[in-house]
């Protein structure tokens, strides 16, 4: 059982293993090797093998001449003795014949000299026992054995066996044999290997030096030269290489320097593509940036003060809408150019994006300084200037942060100015305002309010408040505009004017307007349903809200808690109609085609707004509380509202006045008949159950007027 599992049982292959690491070895370190190294060891190899192939042919050329000498010199000896050893055989003078033997095996390289009768047997011999143990073998040996150890001997190869007929009158007498030794063949033969070998190898190491030189100074050292400049090349260092012949290593070099050039070319065209802005040529956000940060690393060894200004245009926006995009961009190029004028050479302006530049001015010392550079950038930009062949005067808002006292890194430096720039913006168009700590307050208030209003849908924070809208006398209900309101769980009833810019900056009025939509609809529909008729319900829609899908969301509503469409009345701001004309035109053709009535809601503050009136279709004008405001003692109120009015039942437009306060201004506009009025004297905006009540309210008295009248109609027909 033992036996039979061992015998089945394969070998492992460990020396195949083996044998295949050390290839494997090999062959690495052979990867590893320079170019030099290995030119040189291919040619070493390549010497050698020629060199002892040619040193191997020639020692044995010479071998072969000298045994065929040896061989000359043994046939001269034997045929010699062949000629004059008849007449001592035949007279039987052995001791002639001995002294023959004698003289033969006295030569150079000859071991021994025999003669035998023509049956082999000997008849003398003579051996030289200098010729090593060849000599000595033979001359131990006895005289019948020694034909036989002879025929041994030359077997092997260590003699030359030569052997000559002994003739007399042309009857063989016997033979003469001579051996001839080849030890002085092998002598000769190594020392001729060795002086080869010993000649071979300093022609070898001299002729491989010689080419290692050769090579290293024509090819390694320009190829050298060429990785150096490679490397250089990765680290932007641009370095010509010389070129020093028109081989291909100079076309190499000659193609390698219109490369590194083509790179340089290259590099320095993304560079400025990364660092410049392609408009104006001033530095981008990502260069001021990297300017703002040597500063800051700069402040660390040597303390100092500078100031940062950002500046963004006011109504920018306006002027690309009213005289084209072209002329934006020539009005930023100009912007750009002037606040360089305006500063010093150590100062940076870059253009952060848009309308927005930002200037980096090192060494402010004081807030003074900084103030005063601000109103030269106000000064600059503000100038009238000339564009497209029109006259055009830009204004601008700054916001100012001064390090370290505004921040000690780029972001907050950054956030700080820009944050400093919107109240600049929101106090006063063209002026700056230094960033102080109450801004920074203000700033984390927003964001806070920011992610809590994220969740107010959810957590059921907001509500719709309804306030009535009545015709021009203010006597008979028309319906409601629908007015969001925020009940936050800590800081109570926040105001819409707090709110809603911030839902439309961070883009939330979608989701919010929205659920407006969708809660109107549902109100109306549950009042229409009990039997109340709660006329229209204006919605208001922000610009961010208005796309190509609104029309289609609001299509569906009205299907899904049926709603007339006429019931519904959306106000839009001519905010909304600042955007592209076209896709708002589109928007505002769906709209219409779904059935709904459009309202521009507060009229007359906006830029051209006789422009929208011609440009887009709509069914109500809503005149702004600010001019019904100074109804009826103020004359230019009293004239603009009655030219609004005017032009209104001209373009067959209803008007709603809305902010009437008290009966004066009712008065007044329901005599220039104003179509409908709302405002805290007819009634303030209520929340679903009061304005629920209200309606409930409103039916009953209309049910009790309209019951009264039908007794007092049957009174005076039975006395009649």
């Amino acid at each position: 059982m033992s036996d039979s599992f061992h015998a089945s049982t394969p070998k492992r292959p460990w020396p195949h293993l083996a044998e295949r690491w050390r290839s494997l070895a090999l062959a690495d370190r052979w990867r590893r090797l320079g170019l030099g190294a290995k030119f040189t060891a291919a040619v070493i190899a390549i010497l050698t093998l020629t060199i002892t192939a040619s040193t191997l042919y020639s020692l044995h050329a010479v071998s072969r001449f000298h045994e065929r000498q040896l061989v000359e010199k043994g046939q001269a000896l034997g045929r010699l003795i062949s000629l004059v050893s008849p007449e001592a055989i035949l007279s039987f003078d052995f001791l002639l014949l001995n002294e023959y033997t004698r003289q033969v095996s006295s030569q150079n390289d000859v071991v021994y000299g025999l003669i035998v009768n023509r049956d082999g047997l000997p008849l003398s011999s003579y051996v030289d026992r200098a010729e090593s143990r060849v000599g000595e073998r033979v001359a131990a040996a006895k005289t019948a054995e020694l034909p036989e150890l002879l025929r041994e001997l030359d077997a092997k190869g260590d003699l030359i066996r030569l052997q000559f007929p002994i003739l007399h009158n042309d009857a063989l007498l016997g033979r003469f044999i001579v051996g001839l030794s080849k030890q002085s063949l092998r002598t000769e033969f190594r020392r001729q290997l060795a002086t080869q070998i010993t000649v071979l190898t300093a022609l070898v190491l001299f002729l491989g030096a010689a080419i290692h030189a050769v090579f290293r100074y024509n090819v390694l050292f320009p190829i050298r030269e060429l990785i150096a400049a490679s490397r250089k090349v990765g680290r932007s260092q641009y370095a010509s290489v010389k070129i020093k012949a028109d081989d291909e290593l100079g076309m190499l070099a000659k193609a390698f320097n219109a490369m590194a050039d083509e790179v340089r070319e290259e590099q320095a065209k993304l560079h400025r593509q990364a660092h410049y802005d392609t408009l104006t040529g001033l530095p981008n956000r990502l260069l001021a940036l990297l300017r703002i940060n040597e500063l800051i690393s700069r402040s660390e060894q040597s303390p100092q003060r500078f100031a940062l200004f950002f500046i963004d245009l006011d109504n920018f926006k306006s002027v690309n809408d009213s005289l084209g995009h072209a002329l934006g961009d020539e009005l930023l190029v100009s912007t750009g150019a002037r606040l360089q004028a305006t500063l010093r050479d150590t100062d940076t302006v870059a253009r952060l994006g848009g309308d927005e530049f930002l200037v980096l001015a090192p060494d402010v010392t004081a807030e003074k300084v900084a103030e005063n550079v601000a109103e030269r950038l106000i000064r600059a930009i503000s100038r009238p200037q000339m564009l497209n062949g029109r006259t055009i005067i830009a204004r601008c808002s700054i916001g100012i942060a001064l390090f370290p006292e505004n921040g000690r890194t780029v972001e907050t430096l950054m956030a700080n100015a820009d944050n400093a720039m919107y109240q600049a913006k929101a106090s006063n168009q063209g002026s700056a305002i230094f960033f102080t700590e109450d801004m920074n307050t203000r700033l984390r208030e927003r964001m806070q309010m920011e992610q809590d209003l994220n969740l107010a849908i959810e957590r059921g924070e907001l509500r719709l408040h309804f306030q009535p809208v009545f015709d021009g006398t203010g006597l008979h209900h028309m319906g409601a505009e629908a007015l969001v309101r925020w009940q936050h769980p800590e800081r109570g009833e926040i105001s819409p004017g707090v709110f809603i810019p911030l839902a439309e900056s961070s883009g939330q009025i979608v989701a919010i307007g929205d659920w407006v939509l969708e809660r109107a609809c549902r109100d109306w529909s549950e009042w229409n349903s009990a039997g109340i008729d709660p006329g229209f319900l204006a919605i208001n829609v922000s610009r961010v809200q208005l796309g190509r899908q609104f029309s289609q969301r609001l299509a569906e509503l009205l299907r899904l808690y049926r709603v007339p469409p006429q019931a519904i009345e959306l106000e839009l701001t001519e905010s909304v109609l600042l955007d592209d004309h076209e896709t708002v035109a589109e928007e505002l053709r769906s709209l219409r085609a779904v059935g709904v009535t459009l309202s521009l809601d507060d009229f007359g503050t906006g830029y051209s707004s006789l422009s929208y009136l011609k440009r887009f279709r709509f069914d109500v004008l809503k005149i702004d509380r600010g001019f019904v405001a100074g109804l009826p003692d103020s004359p230019e109120d009293v004239l603009l509202v009655k030219a609004i009015l005017a032009m209104a039942r001209g373009l067959d437009l209803r008007v709603v006045a809305e902010g009437v306060e008290n009966r004066d201004q009712l008065a007044f506009l329901s005599s220039q008949g104003c179509d409908l009025s709302q405002g805290y004297f007819l009634s303030r905006p209520l929340t679903k159950d009061k304005y629920l009540s209200y309606l409930t309210e409103r039916r009953a008295a209309a049910e009790a007027l309209r019951l009264s009248a039908a007794r007092d109609i049957r009174r005076l027909g039975s006395s009649i």
